[in-house]
């Protein structure tokens, strides 16, 4: 149980610490703090986690950011799990080239506890593009990008995993709804010693749709809550008869600088 579980947590920590946001990089010398809290739950399983983050256009068009993620419990059937601490922490670079193109890599240390992420935690990048632009008074954002890992201790690597997103939001003043859905397929099989091994997990799909408001509280502070759920064999580790969805919810609080 304690894999299967932590196979969860590393695919919902992989969704969590995607890039920011599928829209353009802020002004240059402008930035974002911001604290949250999520909260996930697949039938018997649980997990409750806060995370930090920042980010910061350092010159005109590069934005540079970092994730701080901890995980404060990880639930079985109501059993503590004793699977918490500090995560993996991702560092993410964005950059502009066009008015309505970014390129983007994030790179996740191994940072995480052994009680979280065992012995063997491997490096992981997410590089892709992004397109963004309004539509009238919808704005529009899409990602399309691609996650691996290195090998870990125990030179072990899993699937490529693809990624396509697409995010709608609509200002009103100082509330912003937004809706979008995240796709992962999967691409290859597990390798071991760099020699593949297992059948092959290519087409294996995920699909997450997502429901969220952003709150201006005043120019300086905004709020954020959202809903999300993820479903497919891309996301299903844990399998189960009677759910087969991920549902995560989180809630964030920020301020810009």
């Amino acid at each position: 149980m304690f894999k299967k579980i932590a196979l969860v947590t590393a695919l919902v920590a992989t969704a969590s610490f995607a890039t920011w946001d599928k829209f353009p990089v802020l002004e240059a010398n402008k930035g974002q703090a911001e604290a949250a809290v999520h909260y996930g739950m697949q039938d018997d399983l649980s997990q409750l986690g806060l995370s930090v983050a920042g980010r910061y256009t350092v010159i005109p068009n590069l934005e540079l950011g970092v994730k701080v993620p901890f995980v404060l419990f990880t639930h079985w059937d109501g059993d503590d799990q004793k699977q918490d601490g500090l995560d993996n922490i991702p560092v993410m670079v964005r950059y502009q080239f066009m008015p309505i193109m970014n390129a983007f890599l994030d790179f996740t240390v191994p940072t995480g506890s052994e009680d979280l992420r065992g012995k063997d935690s491997p490096f992981g990048f997410h590089f892709g593009v992004q397109y963004s632009q309004p539509f009238g008074s919808v704005l529009f954002g899409s990602e399309i990008g691609l996650a691996l890992e290195t090998a870990g201790d125990d030179d072990t690597t899993p699937p490529w995993d693809l990624n396509l997103g697409a995010e709608a939001k609509f200002p009103m003043g100082m509330v912003a709804p937004y809706v979008g859905v995240d796709l992962d397929m999967l691409l290859g099989k597990y390798t071991r010693d760099g020699d593949n091994v297992g059948k092959s997990y290519t087409g294996k799909l995920g699909i997450a749709p997502y429901v969220g408001a952003n709150i201006a509280i005043n120019q300086m502070m905004y709020a954020d809550v959202s809903a999300k759920v993820s479903m497919g064999d891309d996301y299903m580790v844990v399998k189960t008869t009677r759910d087969d969805m991920w549902i995560s919810l989180t809630a964030k609080f920020g301020v810009n600088f």
